[in-house]
């Protein structure tokens, strides 16, 4: 229930008020209702978490309240309260609240109660669904039967056959299938073409049938091109996923996700897993298919790891030396020169960074560190050739072709 606060009424000298970072959780879904939070400056979403999907309900800003719900009707949260940037905010317990309540007319005391139980029952209406983003997966299941069409030679898609598609797969609702067409005709990326028929009635003067009202019978859809309609689709798509109000976005995605919102790919993920460039408290894993997956493994297969084979493919870029032996790494070392290391070292991450030093000795080490910091940026050109020439030393050693 959504309400406003005129603050310049409230004299809050005797209240307490809470602040919260960009980020911080003023509650969670399924703690105890204690308090209410009225928002004097920032910004506050309340979301749900429904199968690992988040759904937003809305955001709050100052004048509003927000966890008022829970706190009148003295039940668990329904929801979650997140900080979207800088929040104070009064914080109202229950008395406070119930005394307002009560110092009401009864007729407000019941529509108050009839607007908990509505807003209540409405909340536990929201389902899951298998989108995060239905724009995007509107077009990204429509690209795909347009493939197979044109595969199969025909050059349309009918589009009361595709709209039954997307509801047994993203089980959306024809409204949102014809917003989100209405918005792909308006950018010009589908032609859509009605095919229109009609009923014949006989007359019983002249004999003959007559042609009854036009309607429309189906429409067929076309995808003029469809690789601009991937890239235009995608870039909307984000639009519709920055929206404040009513959505759904993951929670949690997978590593296919992070590489596409990261404008990288798994591959490279995988080596920055690897070399610890990227922070283990981003991992998570589903308990029950993780637990099945040991099992069905066997604890054997946990107790050691080893490195796949190197190849000429997972040496292109200077920073994987990190997953280069060492021995390897100090025959190529000592013959690029202190000066060539410090370059590669000023251009390298983390992982590799330190992989260098440690295969230093403490006194070259030194140096190397001193004139990395010295080097800053490096010359790009300069950069480019220590790392082509030090990877090439280490096929080289490797006996790995390029």
């Amino acid at each position: 229930m959504r309400r406003d606060i005129d603050l310049e009424d409230e004299d809050d000298r005797d209240s307490t008020v809470r602040t919260f970072h960009k980020g911080a959780v003023l509650f969670k879904e399924g703690q105890p209702s204690d308090v209410a939070y009225i928002i004097r400056k920032g910004r506050v979403a309340v979301y749900r978490l429904v199968n690992n999907k988040r759904v937003g309900l809305g955001e709050r800003g100052p004048g509003e309240m927000v966890g008022e719900m829970g706190a009148v009707a003295a039940a668990p949260r329904g929801s979650f309260a997140e900080a979207l940037e800088y929040t104070e905010a009064l914080v109202c317990d229950q008395r406070l609240l119930r005394t307002m309540l009560l110092k009401s007319p009864r007729p407000v005391q019941l529509l108050t109660g009839y607007l908990v139980e509505r807003v209540r029952a409405l909340s536990e209406q929201i389902v899951d669904r298998p989108s995060g983003n239905v724009f995007w997966s509107v077009c990204r299941v429509t690209a795909l039967c347009w493939q197979a069409t044109v595969r199969g030679e025909v050059q349309e898609l009918s589009y009361a056959e595709l709209s039954r598609t997307l509801k047994d797969i993203l089980l959306v609702s024809q409204i949102e299938i014809d917003q989100v067409f209405d918005r792909l005709k308006k950018l010009r990326l589908v032609n859509i073409v009605d095919v229109k028929g009609s009923f014949s009635r006989a007359d019983p003067l002249l004999g003959h049938k007559k042609p009854g009202t036009a309607f429309v019978r189906d429409r067929l859809l076309r995808l003029p091109d469809l690789d601009n309609f991937l890239a235009v689709a995608r870039n909307v798509a984000r639009e519709y996923r920055d929206r404040p109000d009513f959505a759904v976005d993951l929670e949690f995605f997978d590593l296919a996700d992070f590489a596409r919102e990261a404008q990288s790919s798994p591959d490279i993920l995988y080596k920055k897993i690897g070399y610890q460039e990227i922070p283990e408290e981003l991992f998570f894993f589903h308990k029950a298919r993780t637990q099945a997956y040991i099992e069905a493994m066997g604890p054997e297969f946990f107790r050691q790891a080893r490195r796949p084979r190197l190849t000429a493919a997972d040496l292109a870029r200077v920073d994987d030396i990190a997953g280069v032996d060492n021995a390897t790494l100090q025959e190529a070392f000592s013959a690029l020169g202190f000066r060539k290391v410090a370059v590669a070292a000023a251009m390298a991450g983390e992982a590799a960074r330190e992989k260098i030093f440690k295969n230093l000795s403490k006194k070259i080490a030194a140096v190397v560190r001193e004139e990395a910091a010295a080097l800053g940026e490096p010359d790009e050109d300069e950069a480019a050739d220590v790392e082509k020439e030090l990877l090439d030393r280490i096929k080289a050693i490797k006996g790995l072709g390029s």
